[in-house]
């Protein structure tokens, strides 16, 4: 995008689909983190440790719940704001094409 106002609603439209692979990529993260720590905790022989585990699972789980959600929700904001960039442009770009009827002496 320029310096200038304004956006480009297929770059945005591509900033979204970008953000939705980033957001499947990370879809499950969630249950992987679960089943690490279980694991981790299931072979563990220490009992000190093993609390640690449930302890550090107790505190930590929802973060990478929310992590999963926000992506799904970042992609989800990006491509519905290149969707009204667009909708925008399309609902004003009949009143803009004809700004400049009565000016010709401007050629572009």
């Amino acid at each position: 995008m320029s310096n200038g106002t304004g956006a480009n609603p297929i770059e945005a439209q591509q900033g979204g689909e970008l953000a939705e692979t980033l957001a499947q990529a990370m879809a499950g993260i969630a249950d992987m983190y679960d089943f690490l720590l279980d694991e981790a905790r299931a072979k563990t022989k220490n009992t000190d440790a093993s609390n640690g585990f449930n302890v550090f699972k107790n505190l930590t789980y929802q973060s990478f719940i929310d992590v999963q959600t926000h992506g799904i929700q970042i992609s989800n904001n990006i491509q519905s704001g290149a969707g009204s960039i667009a909708e925008t442009d399309w609902k004003n770009s009949e009143d803009f094409s004809q700004a400049w009827n009565g000016h010709r002496d401007i050629n572009f």
